[in-house]
């Protein structure tokens, strides 16, 4: 997969996972986003990094 793919995935990714625990909060509307719509916010998030001269670069692994 290639570096902007996994980034556009894990920004998709923490989408849903607010949105979810938003979604349990008291008098929380209930809203919920398409998938489509959570990988639109995605990319203008990647675009909006872009253009103030963010690049995706993988970082070398790390032992753990």
């Amino acid at each position: 997969m290639k570096d902007q793919e996994m980034v556009l995935s894990i920004i998709v990714n923490a989408i849903q996972f607010t949105l979810q625990h938003a979604q349990k909060a008291p008098n929380h509307p209930g809203t919920v986003l398409s998938t489509e719509e959570r990988v639109d916010i995605a990319k203008a998030i990647l675009t909006a990094l872009s253009e103030q001269g963010f690049e995706i670069t993988r970082a070398p692994s790390q032992p753990r």
